[in-house]
């Protein structure tokens, strides 16, 4: 597997990528505790969380782009949500009414806020994600008790998807050199059948790395490399970033 979908740039040598992941999960999940507790927050707390973001980027070496591209997974299930409120939130002013529907002031600002904490939530673990291997996050959640069991989930869950992601590439570079063009409802049915035979093949693919590991002696319990101790610089490093959220929490009293 030669591609890095989901971590391209978790192998950086920058500052940021040199922190502890303990200091990274306790953060970036600090933060999204923060952003999703806050019932009513002004311009001035989204600029700050915005800017945050911004610089988390720019130390991290991450292009911008990237995380647009990578963030717009949250609009399918943010944007349902959105609507939702927007449709019938009251209160304020009222532009359209229909039946039981109406889109008014207050509905349309609980749609952005909701958007605006969905794609902050997202970019936030995608920041995670391209500064920490996933293993030393795995690490971090087993350093927190996390069960051994969810931690395996993750860890299978995490490489199967780039088995997913191998093999499909395959699949479409085998169809791109034998398919010289056709109907649409041709195309769409050999469509349907890539997906599953993609599916298919994955399965077994996945059944056959399963069966070496156990010819191999593995026993249901991953070993693993325990994180270096927490130092000094580890809790200045926290206390940093704690003491940016409340900076965030003080700003949105505002």
């Amino acid at each position: 597997m030669h591609h890095s979908y989901l971590d391209k740039y978790a192998r950086g040598t920058t500052a940021i990528h040199g922190l502890d992941a303990r200091v990274k999960v306790l953060f970036s999940f600090a933060f999204i505790i923060l952003i999703a507790s806050l019932r009513a927050s002004g311009f001035e707390f989204y600029l700050a969380c915005l800017t945050l973001i911004a610089v988390c980027l720019i130390a991290a070496r991450i292009p911008t782009v990237y995380l647009l591209t990578r963030s717009i997974v949250v609009i399918p299930f943010a944007g349902f949500a959105a609507i939702s409120y927007m449709l019938t939130r009251t209160g304020g002013t009222t532009y359209w009414h229909s039946g039981p529907f109406a889109i008014t002031s207050e509905g349309l600002i609980d749609a952005s806020h909701l958007l605006a904490r969905s794609w902050l939530a997202v970019s936030c673990m995608i920041i995670l994600v391209n500064t920490t291997p996933f293993d030393q996050i795995l690490k971090a959640f087993r350093t927190f008790r996390l069960h051994s069991i969810l931690i395996m989930l993750l860890s299978f869950f995490y490489r199967y998807l780039y088995l997913l992601w191998d093999e499909s590439e395959r699949m479409q570079r085998a169809r791109n050199l034998r398919y010289f063009g056709g109907k649409p409802e041709k195309q769409f049915a050999m469509l349907g059948h890539l997906v599953s035979s993609l599916f298919l093949r994955t399965y077994e693919r996945t059944e056959r790395v399963q069966m070496s590991m156990l010819s191999r002696g593995w026993d249901g319990s991953a070993a693993h490399v325990k994180l270096k101790p927490f130092t000094l610089q580890n809790v200045l490093n926290l206390v940093i970033g704690f003491s940016l959220l409340i900076i965030l929490w003080w700003i949105s009293t505002w």
